[in-house]
């Protein structure tokens, strides 16, 4: 009995808001039906992510970062304002997280802006960490201070910048790029040097396909 108590005041505890994920099994809710809990399904949103294109005169630069290897991984890409790919890289780093290989990304992106004399550029990435660091917003760690530093002379020589954030499901050419396996170092990719799934990535980009977002 004591055991069944324990169990009870258990469901009860983690059930102060009286929600339930929609995944929940049957077989779990029969046993908190038992034991007198109210409780209400959450279900499942669902979104549509799309890549925007930037107007006229601007470039649009997209980064990630990933931990998925040992090195971690960054990716960063640059398209005009017709989604048509310019240039882009990847490069592997030992870094402690993944906010900072986010940053590196950013860090690593504007510089390749510059290298083809960007005048407006746009940058996008999926951690809202790494933009806020960037943005001036919240607390920055000293780790993330050399790669600011780095970024903010390049920025300043810009006609005009702006970062925002996108979902993970519409910064897929980005992801591939960090995700790419290859020593540690950085390579650059020209037009003609892409792979069939980075390139069917940008192309559906390019023609504004949506992708599903599940939450």
């Amino acid at each position: 009995m004591l055991i069944l108590h324990r169990i009870k005041e258990s469901i009860k505890l983690r059930t102060l808001n009286k929600v339930f994920h929609s995944a929940l099994s049957p077989y779990i809710s029969k046993i908190v039906d038992a034991f007198g809990v109210q409780t209400t399904v959450k279900k499942k949103s669902t979104s549509i992510v799309t890549w925007l294109h930037p107007v006229d005169g601007w470039l649009k630069l997209n980064t990630d970062g990933s931990l998925a290897d040992d090195p971690g991984g960054y990716g960063a890409l640059i398209r005009n304002s017709n989604g048509d790919y310019i240039t882009s890289l990847a490069g592997r780093l030992d870094l402690p997280s993944i906010n900072l290989l986010e940053l590196k990304a950013i860090e690593q992106g504007v510089l390749l802006g510059s290298s083809i004399c960007a005048h407006k550029l746009w940058i996008e990435c999926d951690s809202t960490t790494a933009l806020a660091w960037l943005n001036g917003r919240g607390n920055t760690p000293w780790t993330a201070i050399r790669s600011l530093r780095n970024i903010h002379p390049y920025l300043d020589q810009l006609e005009d910048w702006k970062a925002t954030h996108i979902h993970r499901e519409g910064n897929s050419p980005a992801d591939i790029l960090a995700a790419f396996e290859s020593m540690r170092g950085e390579s650059i990719f020209l037009p003609g040097q892409l792979w069939n799934e980075l390139a069917e990535a940008i192309e559906k980009d390019r023609q504004a396909t949506g992708y599903k977002r599940v939450k």
